[in-house]
Order: structure tokens, then C-alpha cells, then sequence
């Protein structure tokens, strides 16, 4: 048994997670860019609720951001782990009331992510889009010292939520890793991100 994510093209609710689209940071946060000043692309948003009981009643949320050029690949490099970290930026912040989006290259799709409890067994070969549970890896095991994987994402589970911008982890696995006390981190980076292609 393990938490699936399930990918929609439908609008998320404010309590949804999702992917693509803008996000609610607030005004006193600079949006991430690259080493090279280049805005990044917001990839998917996360409610803290799913990696903390105690965030339940908070409005605290954990965005990820990435180097992105529609029709374009070269991020998938950017994206692989290299000692300890990539391109990506996580984010935690208490979610403001008016959204953003301030990317090079914007993903104007926003599709939601539901978590489902899913009844099949998990183990290290279980590529589904989960939540927690055992770690499933398409290359060598990645380690980061930021903390541990939380989340993973099958690149064609995304192409569901984002029909337009189909391709941004291939058909590769992406791994949220969150800090052991992200929350604590509300305006600063407070995990990594990581592609693998199989």
C-alpha cells in the first residue's frame, strides 16, 4: 500500500496541489532564477500538510522550480544529480493571496495533484508518482545532504496535468527531498530536486 499522486487537467482548488501555472509567493520573496539570472519555471506546488501533520491547519506550501525552454531538453541535464544538488530551487513559504508567475518560460497549464491510497504493494521498483514510501530509483540511488526523498514523479503522469508543455521530465522519474525541518525554512531554499531518465 502506498500514497499515489494522481495528475489531472483540471483546475485545482486552493487547497490542491498542482503542477504548472503561477505561484502564491510572497511579495517579499525574490522569484528563483538560475546561476545565470534566468527566471526559473515553476514545476509544482505542495501543500506542507502532506509532509507534516502539524502544517494541517497551516497555509504553508513547498514549490518546485526548474530551467525549463519549451521544446527544448538542455534541462534535463540541469536537472540530474550532481554532487548533492542541481538547478532546481524548493522553496517553503506561508502562501500569500495574489499569485505570481514570473518564469522566462511559463507553463500556463495548471493541473491538480490528488493523493490516493493505492492498495497494490510497494517496493524499490514501484516507478508510480507516490508520496513517501519506498525509495524506487531508474539510475543508482541519489543522495542528497539536504535531506530525504519525500516525493517522486513519473514524467508521464506530469504530460497529464500539463498537456501543452508534454516532455518536461521525459518519461524519467523527478525526486523531491525535503529537509528534516523544512518548515522551519519559510523563506529559503529548503530541498532539492532531481531527474533521472531511464
Amino acid at each position: 500500500m502506498f500514497n499515489e499522486l494522481i495528475f489531472s487537467h483540471e483546475p485545482p482548488t486552493i487547497h490542491d496541489a498542482y503542477a504548472g501555472g503561477g505561484v502564491y509567493l510572497p511579495n517579499h520573496m525574490s522569484w528563483p532564477c538560475s546561476a545565470d539570472g534566468t527566471p526559473l519555471t515553476h514545476l509544482a506546488s505542495f501543500p506542507g500538510s502532506w509532509f507534516s501533520d502539524e502544517l494541517m491547519d497551516k497555509t504553508y506550501w513547498v514549490s518546485v522550480f526548474v530551467p525549463y525552454v519549451s521544446g527544448e531538453v538542455g534541462h534535463y541535464r540541469k536537472l540530474r544529480a550532481s554532487n548533492g544538488g542541481s538547478e532546481a530551487v524548493v522553496l517553503g513559504y506561508i502562501r500569500a493571496s495574489d499569485e505570481r508567475n514570473e518564469a522566462s518560460d511559463k507553463i500556463l497549464d495548471c493541473g491538480k495533484i490528488l493523493l490516493s491510497e493505492n492498495s497494490d504493494s510497494d517496493d524499490d521498483e514501484n516507478l508510480a508518482s507516490k508520496l513517501d514510501g519506498v525509495d524506487a530509483w531508474l539510475q543508482a540511488p541519489i543522495s542528497s545532504n539536504i535531506g530525504r526523498r519525500r516525493v517522486s514523479i513519473y514524467g508521464g503522469d506530469l504530460d497529464v496535468a500539463l498537456p501543452r508543455n508534454k516532455g518536461i521530465l521525459s518519461d524519467g522519474m523527478g525526486y523531491l527531498f525535503l529537509s528534516e525541518n523544512f518548515s522551519e525554512k519559510a523563506i529559503a531554499e529548503n530541498g532539492r530536486f532531481f531527474l533521472q531518465l531511464g
